[in-house]
């Protein structure tokens, strides 16, 4: 009888996350031996555990109870404002920022003051406020936005003046947008300053728990029937300007998408062409029959009541026989 093989610890099969988590651990630790000059080049930046060939997946449709109608929102940016305007501002321009600029989560938090270009005049369109999103926090983690390209975000008259008012009541010192206290360097979470670059006498943005902690207290106040989390407000910013007609394009753009086809796949049930619109708009407008008057003696003056008159018939039309005539 032949004995049964035993399987060594280098020929098992890793879990997919646990090659990604060694991998991640690996291109860093050579990315810190070129920043330190012992190496020349980081030889793992364009390779991938799998060999380069990352299978991607299709993005899953986005279903209607996670996020917001266009009345939900007013209500909730209302129940802000009226509650938290005077006692917490920061939570007011926190949370607007990711209803009204579509920003993420960590990325409305690690705003800093610097990324405010409210002054930004657009060569053709004249002044065009603006924000630069080019960095993220989380759990005591500083580095670039989503895919790791940073973009700039329109800012909305409405947002434009929270902002400026809240940006009076900030320390003159303060860099940071949402100013809070420094992560803890235990435990869980631990904070990179290195890597990103920035000094402990900068300060660190507010946390994710005191943010959320924040929304719980918001979400109960407005009373909308069901638990939200505050990406809600991503979504509700994306799929009200998908259903007022704003195009894919500039939708990805703003979010900060990978591609327009990930757009497309989770917020395309929202998505309206302009041209229905303006169609729709412009039928409203015409005194159009309600139905056909073909073939009816009197159709020349029922059409002419309503201003429209019958296309003349060109010569020899009625002698013109088609491919599929008898």
């Amino acid at each position: 009888m032949a004995q049964r093989s035993k399987k060594t610890k280098t020929s098992r099969k890793y879990a997919k996350g646990t090659v990604s988590q060694k991998w991640g651990f690996f291109r860093r630790m050579l990315a810190a031996a070129v920043q330190c000059g012992l190496i020349p080049g980081n030889p793992a930046v364009e390779l991938s555990p799998n060999g380069g060939r990352r299978a991607r997946r299709a993005a899953s449709p986005l279903g209607e109870r996670k996020t917001m109608t266009q009345q939900e929102r007013t209500h909730l940016l209302a129940v802000l404002t009226e509650k938290w305007m005077i006692e917490a501002l920061w939570v007011v321009v926190l949370f607007a920022l990711m209803a009204l600029a579509g920003l993420r989560f960590g990325e409305a938090r690690a705003l800093q003051r610097p990324d405010l270009e409210l002054d930004h005049q657009h060569p053709t369109r004249g002044r065009s406020p603006r924000i630069h999103v080019q960095r993220t926090e989380r759990s005591g983690n500083l580095g670039p936005p989503k895919h790791g390209r940073a973009r700039y975000v329109s800012v909305v008259p409405i947002l434009e003046q929270l902002i400026r008012e809240y940006v009076k009541t900030l320390p003159p010192g303060s860099i940071w947008l949402f100013p809070g206290q420094l992560p803890r360097t235990g435990g869980k979470v631990r904070a990179n300053y290195e890597r990103g670059g920035h000094p402990l006498e900068m300060g660190w943005c507010v946390s994710e728990s005191w943010a959320r902690s924040q929304w719980h207290e918001v979400l109960a106040a407005a009373q909308l029937g069901r638990k939200l989390s505050p990406k809600a407000l991503r979504h509700a910013f994306c799929t009200i300007a998908l259903s007022q007609g704003q195009s894919l394009q500039w939708v990805s753009r703003e979010m900060g998408h990978r591609d327009v086809l990930v757009t497309q796949q989770v917020y395309g049930r929202w998505a309206q062409p302009w041209g229905l619109g303006m169609l729709a708009a412009w039928l409203a407008t015409q005194r159009l029959p309600e139905r056909s008057f073909y073939g009816e003696p009197d159709a020349d003056a029922i059409l002419a009541q309503h201003g429209v008159s019958r296309m003349p018939q060109r010569s020899g039309a009625s002698n013109h026989r088609t491919p599929f005539a008898a």
